[in-house]
């Protein structure tokens, strides 16, 4: 949602053959993300089996995306305008265009806190409730991300800091192009989701450092286990410690390996928001002209679809959730501890 100043003549406007594809694409984008995140939020609502820590972030990001794809059909009718200006009242566009930069925001704070949580319970080695791994704390720091969202998408504009409106040069909800301090104000906002996704390849890199120190540890302890237990006598003693070397091996992997299987499959989710981000993001750094910049938007609109459709093919507890939904099963997976 990014926009650059610019002088609003009729010859730096978006023709409306390409505004027209763009206002459909976003219809479209929109059907797709309120029928996902509306699929992942009563998922997880009606099945015990899917309340875990993890997924009240999960659910706070299918919220945001929610939110997101609910203001895309108003984006579209600025796009299909062709007198100038919005053609429903300005209020309209410019609560469009800010509640798009907060779900923006809140979704990129989101999977910051997911690489941290995720960092923390790997590292840790925690197991159910402990530390800031717990429901109430994860809900209170989900509530943080919003306030913090929404302070930032007002506070620049009551600055002088760009004005949300309607932006004539695009055609689109985001940013006026009469307040000289527009470029600023998309400076901040790029900016910041930068330092967020610093801040998730941080923890991402501490995580893969981690899980390569511990099983070349492990690797070490069990060749050492292994030379002892081969030189050893074959009386009983020995026998138990076979037993027992080779019980905990399959148990430590197995606590760990469900701890990296969840972090592997949010990682696609921070890979994917990062891929639509940066496509965005090259081009209003190296700007072009105002066409490519309006698809490549499109690009980063697209992120707030695509999560749903992740956790259907790679996590199989959704998977599983979602097929007995769209299928109108009332059987759901029984509760499992967690």
């Amino acid at each position: 949602m990014e926009t650059s100043p610019g002088t609003p003549t009729d010859a730096s406007v978006v023709t409306f053959y390409h505004r027209a594809i763009v206002a459909s694409m976003f219809v479209l984008l929109s059907m797709i993300g309120l029928f996902g995140n509306g699929l992942v939020i009563v998922s997880v609502i009606i099945t015990k089996k899917l309340r875990t820590i993890t997924n009240i972030l999960v659910v706070n990001l299918a919220f945001a995306d929610f939110l997101f794809c609910s203001c895309l059909p108003f984006l579209s009718v600025g796009l299909l305008s062709q007198t100038g200006r919005y053609p429903l009242p300005e209020i309209i566009c410019a609560t469009a265009a800010g509640v798009g930069y907060t779900a923006v925001r809140c979704s990129a704070m989101t999977l910051v806190i997911i690489s941290i949580v995720r960092w923390y319970v790997i590292t840790r080695s925690v197991r159910g409730h402990r530390g800031i791994h717990t429901p109430k704390r994860i809900a209170t720091i989900a509530v943080i991300i919003w306030i913090e969202a929404v302070a930032f998408m007002v506070v620049p504009p009551l600055l002088g800091i760009g004005t949300l409106g309607y932006s004539r040069y695009y055609g689109m909800c985001s940013l006026k192009d009469t307040n000289p301090l527009t470029f600023y104000y998309s400076v901040l906002q790029g900016t910041s989701i930068v330092i967020a996704l610093m801040l998730i390849l941080t923890f991402y890199g501490l995580i893969l450092r981690h899980v390569l120190l511990h099983n070349k540890q492990f690797r070490n302890k069990f060749a050492t286990d292994r030379d002892t237990v081969s030189t050893s006598t074959e009386g009983l003693q020995s026998k138990t410690a076979s037993a027992t070397s080779g019980s905990n091996i399959p148990m430590i992997k197995a606590i760990n390996q469900k701890e990296i299987d969840i972090t592997k499959n949010l990682f696609i989710v921070i890979c994917v928001f990062m891929f639509c981000f940066l496509a965005s993001s090259v081009n209003f750094i190296m700007p072009g002209d105002s066409v490519s910049t309006l698809y490549t938007t499109t690009i980063l609109m697209a992120n707030s679809v695509v999560n749903p459709i992740i956790y259907g093919l790679k996590h199989p507890n959704f998977q599983e959730v979602f097929k007995r939904i769209l299928c109108c099963r009332r059987e759901l997976p029984k509760p499992v501890l967690s």
